[in-house]
């Protein structure tokens, strides 16, 4: 092996969301194996990587099935696995086996909470007997509430959050659309945490909430329930957590009308059937590929509202571009774990494996947010 062979893989690279890790590893002078099952995609993906980052990246493209056989020899030389193919529930196994067989810290950009909640119970102890970080989510949804939460949570005694996502001009691709709607389509695949235990919310509701600086209410969905109940379930400070996500009544309105078509459609059908049709449906809300969003348009507020017995706490992380800010995330992860930054090992959420305060520092010096009062 080559000493300066890279040290970072990104698997599914020729997405959406695996150009915007790319560009930001790129930008970072971070080199990488720019991963994936077809070599067509992944060259016109990278040259599309070239093209925004405006030079040429020092990027070797991989070409691999996610398949024990194929894997192994790519992961065998790197120290850091990046994830971005989903549905993660239908397809990540192999490439979360390889990455602990091959001793490589694993991230993934993954919303699925089942998913979440998966690799916690079968992997989080083994990557931790090895030093590794096992973490999902590093990504806008949900490391952005798992940041404003460990802000709320500076405060002793608070032990209840009630997190809110609302979204200017929401832009999901149509890998973030079959997986969310895989969760969202099943009522016992979306949680939220009381008194310490899993419930389940219902699939075909929708809730009023209120965002501060904003002088209309919106309308939310659990979105698939959120990785913050699963991260916070571990946390002894923590008994309850709520997420919602307000994408826009408009869009929000049209899900429900999709859910409830759902509803109808699936009665009697198996797990396995349930998931072909919540792909069928969202290879027909499919529009191409996003443009990656801009300052300007892309903007974000995450709510945390943190209670206690003897008092409370509100923070609201204000975000510009939550999807590049997504690759921004990776490539932060990326550099800290080949800079031996790591925190805690094991099943972490990136606020807590690199340290909230911290992150959220570097994402303000970025342009991306703001810092805590």
């Amino acid at each position: 092996m080559n000493k300066n062979d890279p040290k970072v893989l990104i698997y599914g690279a020729s997405g959406y969301t695996g150009k915007l890790v790319a560009e930001r590893l790129a930008r970072r002078g971070i080199p990488f194996y720019f991963a994936g099952r077809t070599k067509a995609k992944l060259e016109a993906a990278l040259k599309v990587v070239e093209d925004r980052h405006g030079a040429p990246v020092d990027a070797q493209i991989a070409v691999a099935s996610n398949t024990h056989d194929e894997l192994m020899p790519l992961f065998d030389k790197v120290d850091v696995v990046i994830n971005v193919s989903g549905p993660f529930m239908q397809i990540g196994w192999p490439i979360m086996e390889c990455a602990l067989k091959a001793s490589c810290h694993y991230i993934d950009t993954t919303g699925e909470q089942d998913w979440t909640r998966g690799i916690q119970e079968k992997y989080g102890r083994a990557f931790a007997e090895k030093d590794l970080l096992l973490s999902p989510a590093c990504s806008y949804m949900w490391t952005a509430g798992a940041l404003a939460a460990e802000v709320v949570l500076e405060t002793k005694g608070i032990d209840s959050l009630e997190l809110v996502y609302q979204i200017d001009n929401a832009l999901p691709s149509e890998a973030s659309t079959k997986s969310f709607l895989r969760m969202q389509g099943n009522a016992d695949s979306q949680f939220y945490l009381k008194q310490d235990e899993y419930v389940a919310w219902p699939n075909d509701q929708g809730y009023d909430v209120v965002v501060p600086h904003r002088m209309n209410c919106y309308r939310a969905l659990p979105w698939g329930g959120a990785c913050e109940p699963v991260w916070f379930k571990q946390d002894p400070r923590v008994i309850n957590c709520k997420v919602l996500t307000a994408f826009g009544d408009e869009m929000v309105n049209d899900i429900l009308v999709v859910i409830n078509d759902f509803n109808n459609r699936a009665a009697g059908l198996s797990i396995e059937e349930r998931e072909a049709l919540t792909n069928e449906i969202g290879d027909g809300l499919a529009t191409g590929e996003p443009e990656p969003d801009t300052p300007n348009v892309g903007r974000s507020m995450i709510v945390c509202y943190g209670q206690g017995k003897q008092g409370n706490r509100t923070f609201c992380l204000s975000l510009t571009t939550p999807y590049c800010w997504t690759g921004e995330i990776c490539a932060e992860a990326a550099d800290r774990l080949l800079s031996g930054k790591l925190k805690a090992v094991g099943f972490q959420s990136a606020a807590v494996a690199f340290g909230h305060r911290e992150l959220l520092e570097s994402f303000h010096e970025l342009g991306y947010c703001n810092l805590p009062y």
